[in-house]
């Protein structure tokens, strides 16, 4: 797909989901200025007090609330477990995945993702953490996977045709962040620069903040068919990687 074509497919899809969040994202604002910036009064009755010169308190117990929530949730963390769902699943195997999944969390201070995912979660509605696979030293080609906090969990775009609570079922997303020129420039050294009223048309919000440049990943999710075989032994593959070692399997008397 040309360039033009997939920046104009994503471009669409993003202010899908931009139109489609903005007034639970509305509410979200008006909840966390609530919780954690202690903007409880109504605008109208604030500035009546204010011409009238009555005092506006504000008392917010709403961290302490928040607080032990998130306490609680440090102190009984939910653990990923691995499980055998039959009589043929080894629980040593599934003991050694375990302690992969315990290595992972320790070496990207998961715990920090996890109590900043609750955090926001309680002060505004909702909270994320993310996946990265990363090179595991400077100087090495292995990967791995890391455990990421989001912060800002209003970076995050989801698929406005979700319906699955625990939302597995996107099949779009989209995180931004907002930078300066300058900081644009020190982060992706070498980018080129591009008129985008000029080639892609006028750019307005969200796309364009005052003079700071957004930046978006987009991921897509995409179904394609495949076709599986049984073999004779029980395993089940995909009809390809079958045909690649057909030879193999003949010379063992295993067939589909």
């Amino acid at each position: 797909m040309a360039e033009e074509d997939t920046l104009s497919e994503e471009k669409e899809a993003f202010e899908l989901a931009y139109e489609a969040e903005s007034e639970n994202r509305k509410v979200a604002l008006e909840n966390l200025r609530f919780a954690r910036m202690g903007e409880q009064w109504p605008e109208k009755i604030k500035k009546e007090r204010e011409l009238e010169g009555r005092p506006i308190l504000t008392i917010n117990k709403m961290p302490s609330f928040i607080r032990q929530v998130v306490n609680d949730s440090r102190m009984n963390r939910p653990q990923i477990k691995v499980k055998g769902v039959d009589d043929k699943s080894d629980p040593a195997t599934a003991q050694v995945l375990e302690g992969l999944i315990r290595n992972i969390e320790s070496v990207s201070k998961a715990d920090v993702a996890y109590d900043t995912a609750v955090d926001n979660a309680c002060s505004l509605g909702w909270g994320y953490i993310r996946l990265a696979i990363e090179y595991e030293y400077d100087d090495s080609f292995d990967k791995g996977l890391r455990i990421k906090r989001v912060a800002n969990p209003f970076s995050v775009y989801g698929d406005p045709f979700s319906t699955e609570a625990d939302s597995s079922d996107w099949n779009q997303a989209h995180v931004v962040e907002y930078l300066e020129e300058d900081e644009f420039e020190r982060k992706y050294k070498g980018a080129d620069k591009v008129d985008w009223d000029a080639k892609y048309g006028q750019i307005e919000q969200p796309w364009r903040q005052d003079e700071e440049i957004m930046v978006c990943e987009a991921w897509r999710r995409e179904v394609v068919q495949k076709t599986i075989v049984q073999l004779s032994d029980g395993h089940v593959l995909g009809e390809k990687e079958y045909l690649a070692a057909k030879d193999l399997f003949d010379a063992m008397g295993i067939t589909v």
